[in-house]
């Protein structure tokens, strides 16, 4: 089911080509933008912007990274972690050296910080049902050869604990084909809320999902989806773990190195 890897391999699963049309309902009745096509700011603006991050995240936090050396260098991959705050949205990508897409949900497209939420690369996603336009969308993206990161459980955890991740996870994986790098994090509930609280990332190791036939059915995709649950909640403290606390206790499926994040990793390039 599953191929532990750094670069992708097309398991020739191919989705629907047709483009995904704009979402509607703008002001006075106007169309609004392709929201589906993320706008990729500037090179410049993007570095700027993840500098600045990086420093006042120093200032305000004490983050631990573990298996930064487990992101792909080059080609598309997906980034699935679990979700505690709201912060986690920046923490992840902030110590990753490309840029990334997001997969949030609509109603953040509609309200005061939507130009945040556009700028920062993200799509839409209707909540509670299927959104093939959304999945579609990611497909496209990931041909394109972006790296997009998704919270599987859909929203955040007010309990600190995982909940059951979303199917589209493993539907997205399967039918693109590339790696899937498990992330954990915790500590970030802490957020604003402690004195330079202490928040740890850990990447994990990239793992390749495969159908068990010839078509994706929807066993592989419950199944691809779990695999990548358990991946993450391996890597939490059991008390994070959730619905997936039937985990042995014990050292990650990956081995990990853990560093300050403010610390370079030798095999890691700088960023």
């Amino acid at each position: 089911m599953t191929q532990d890897s750094s670069a992708a391999s097309n398991n020739g699963q191919q989705s629907s080509s047709a483009p995904a049309t704009p979402l509607k309902g703008g002001k006075n009745g106007k169309p609004e933008k392709n929201l589906y096509e993320p706008y990729e700011p500037p090179t410049w603006a993007w570095v700027s912007l993840r500098t600045i991050a990086r420093v006042v995240f120093a200032l305000l936090f004490n983050i631990h990274l573990r298996g930064r050396q487990n992101l792909p260098k080059e080609g598309p991959f997906i980034v699935a972690a679990n979700h505690l705050s709201w912060m986690d949205v920046p923490f992840i990508p902030a110590y990753m050296s490309r840029k990334v897409v997001y997969m949030a949900k609509e109603e953040l497209f509609r309200g005061k910080i939507g130009w945040l939420v556009r700028f920062l690369g993200a799509i839409p996603v209707k909540r509670g049902e299927a959104d093939r336009q959304s999945l579609r969308a990611a497909e496209t993206l990931l041909k394109a050869g972006k790296v997009f990161v998704i919270f599987p459980e859909g929203t955040r955890s007010k309990s600190r604990m995982m909940a059951k991740g979303h199917v589209g996870l493993g539907m997205i994986a399967l039918r693109s084909g590339v790696p899937v790098v498990p992330v954990a994090i915790w500590g970030s509930e802490y957020s604003f809320k402690k004195f330079r609280p202490r928040i740890t990332i850990c990447y994990g190791q990239p793992v390749i999902l495969q159908p068990k036939g010839s078509k994706v059915t929807r066993e592989d995709i419950d199944e691809a989806t779990d695999e990548i649950m358990r991946r993450i909640a391996a890597m939490l403290p059991p008390e994070y773990r959730g619905v997936y606390a039937d985990l042995p206790v014990g050292q990650p499926i990956a081995p990990v190195e853990e560093v300050p994040a403010g610390e370079k990793l030798p095999d890691q390039p700088a960023s």
